[in-house]
């Protein structure tokens, strides 16, 4: 496990706080793996019969957590033979070789055979004893039929599994799952320590045997020090900050079930790309949990939340997964809880709120963000941040809440496939979101820079795309300017009171856009949005009196004679100007935050016009039928 290295409070303090609440956290969840168990595709099994020597190879196809050994790699000798119990590779479980032949004295065969009487010895399992008899005895000096199966069939690398019930698998047997841990526990310690997590002095772990699966393509263990760089006071590995094996192993399955579970994951970054300009690190995933579920204690004070769900709704998944359902009702009940008589019920300020941003590198977990707070904390925290994140849908029809995924999507260039390279946005997002931290200046300029972009769906779908991905660029601008300001819930929408220059530019824009499209019926390809937004957005005075002057002297006319709305748009027109004429007349330059301001003022106009216009969002063609129909 790494840390960002622009991060806060080092890597050490991270990861032992981590590794904590992942210990302290995993009585919490009731189908945690057992220790050393792994999921995995067994590709075939052979099924003992009743009598001495009988067996049969039948496809597995299916997935099982199974006792793995999650460090081996390399060439095998002697000292790196790890053979894992009951179910392995071919070439381990049946001494299967390249060159389609049967090396049953190979190295890897004897050790799987070797740990299997162990297991025998020490369970006293039959039907370990009965698969142990059949390797020693009849698979040793071959064993026809199956033997030609295996040969033409089954491949050294796909995963075999052994058993003689039929109803279940000897790995699935508490006996077998006490065996493994305790070889474990052997196999892997060093000298005597006192724990980093725990504090007790017990073996500890020399390297972590357990590695953590992201993103289906990755596996990373949750410390590693492999680099001289890392040693201190000439302790290597993972001595340099040692674990116990029990506080190892819980850390890693609560991690891994985490990581697992559709309820406490959310993908706020996945990169698509291919080639070299793939990186693991543009990846990046959130886990999230409370230390104990809340309690809801009488009648009266009781909650129909559900709180795990609620406070991880503004991280958002970026795979489309819906995850636990939270409607607004109920997020709105949990921003008051904290103040209200119910919040005793929940244990508001005892109970702790848990959340890591995760990214793979290579062979090494990288924690972008840890974040531990009560929930009490944490649910103020998301209050504020709700207020500065909602701002008013592009046609108009409600508030919208962009989620961190979202924005972080919307930073992309339309239709990327790689994941944004600004991987220290998502963190920025997160501590303002979590810890009340001030937004990131570096999203409004990403924000900013990608909102002047124009780009124009081909279909319906591709519309309603860029009009979310404009909401969610929108709403991080919005966020930067205004977060922990009163000005948060005044300008969730077109905010008439507002006299600033950049923001009235923008409104004006909006407004001579829409002029634009009335006096051409909606029917037109490109507006002058599409063309001037860049210049008039940083260069105001250059070209937004020109434009002015363009809608007055062709357009207006244009919608009175067509009885398109002329009196609305001639009050609107006036209305703005009036205001700019107020506030100093058409600013020379505009600084980024400015640009921001500019671009709230064009979005909040429109998404009023949009209101109005019959037809979708964004969708001009519906909206000139029912026009002219007027």
């Amino acid at each position: 496990m790494g840390c960002d290295p622009r991060s806060t409070g080092g890597y050490t303090g991270w990861r032992t706080e981590m590794l904590r609440a992942l210990v302290e956290s995993a009585g919490r969840f009731e189908d945690l793996r057992p220790t050393g168990f792994e999921e995995v595709e067994i590709r075939w099994v052979i099924e003992l019969g009743r009598q001495p020597g009988e067996a049969t190879l039948v496809k597995g196809d299916l997935r099982k957590p199974v006792p793995v050994l999650g460090d081996r790699s390399g060439k095998v000798a002697k000292k790196n033979v790890k053979p894992s119990l009951l179910v392995d590779k071919a070439s381990y479980a049946l001494g299967l070789r390249e060159g389609n032949r049967i090396q049953r004295d190979s190295l890897e065969h004897e050790g799987f055979k070797g740990l299997l009487r162990k297991a025998a010895e020490a369970t006293g399992d039959a039907e370990i004893k009965a698969i142990c008899e059949f390797l020693d005895q009849h698979w040793a000096v071959g064993s026809g039929a199956l033997e030609k199966r295996v040969l033409s069939e089954v491949r050294p690398q796909e995963i075999v599994a052994f058993r003689a019930e039929p109803s279940r698998f000897p790995f699935e047997t508490d006996a077998v799952r006490c065996f493994w841990a305790e070889h474990l526990r052997g196999e892997y310690p060093q000298a005597s320590a006192y724990c980093a997590v725990c504090g007790k002095q017990a073996p500890v772990v020399r390297i972590l045997p357990w590695k953590i699966r992201l993103f289906k393509a990755y596996r990373c263990p949750i410390s590693s020090f492999n680099k001289r760089a890392f040693d201190s006071f000439g302790k290597r590995q993972t001595a340099n900050s040692p674990l116990c094996f029990d506080c190892a192993s819980a850390a890693s399955t609560t991690l891994q079930h985490l990581v697992n579970s559709e309820r406490n994951k959310r993908e706020l970054a996945r990169d698509e790309s291919k080639g070299q300009g793939r990186s693991p690190l543009r990846n990046q995933l959130a886990v999230f949990w409370l230390k104990q579920s809340p309690e809801v204690e009488g009648a009266q004070g009781e909650l129909s939340l559900d709180i795990e769900a609620l406070l991880a709704e503004p991280i958002g998944d970026v795979s489309g997964r819906p995850g636990p359902s939270a409607d607004l009702t109920q997020v709105y009940k949990l921003y008051g809880v904290a103040w209200s008589a119910d919040a005793s019920a929940l244990n508001i300020d005892r109970n702790r709120f848990y959340l890591a941003v995760l990214s793979p590198n290579k062979s090494r977990l990288v924690v972008r963000e840890w974040i531990d707070t009560s929930i009490g904390e944490v649910v103020r925290r998301l209050g504020m941040y709700d207020v500065a994140r909602t701002i008013i849908a592009p046609d108009g029809g409600g508030m919208g809440r962009p989620t961190i995924a979202e924005i972080v999507s919307a930073l992309k260039p339309w239709g990327a496939k790689s994941a944004s390279g600004e991987a220290n946005l998502v963190r920025g997002l997160v501590r303002t979101a979590y810890l009340g931290a001030a937004a990131p200046e570096a999203l409004l300029e990403s924000a900013v820079r990608r909102f002047r972009v124009p780009a124009r769906g081909k279909n319906r779908a591709e519309q309603e795309e860029l009009a979310w991905r404009q909401q969610a660029l929108a709403a991080a601008i919005k966020i930067v300017i205004t977060f922990g300001r009163e000005e948060a819930k005044t300008m969730q929408s077109l905010d008439k009171e507002r006299r600033g220059g950049p923001y009235l530019c923008g409104w004006l824009l909006a407004v001579l856009e829409e002029a634009q499209l009335r006096a051409s019926r909606w029917r037109i390809n490109a507006t002058l949005v599409d063309r001037f937004y860049g210049g008039v957005s940083t260069s105001p005075a250059t070209t937004l009196g020109r434009l002015l002057n363009r809608a007055t002297q062709e357009h207006m006319p244009k919608i009175r004679k067509a009885k398109l709305g002329y009196r609305e748009m001639e009050e609107a027109i006036e209305c703005v100007t009036a205001a700019l004429d107020d506030s100093g007349g058409f600013p020379r330059a505009l600084t980024l935050r400015e640009q921001g301001e500019f671009a709230l003022g064009f979005y909040h106009q429109r998404a009023v016009f949009r209101s109005k216009r019959p037809g979708a969002a964004g969708d001009h063609d519906a909206g000139k039928d029912k026009e002219e129909g007027k």
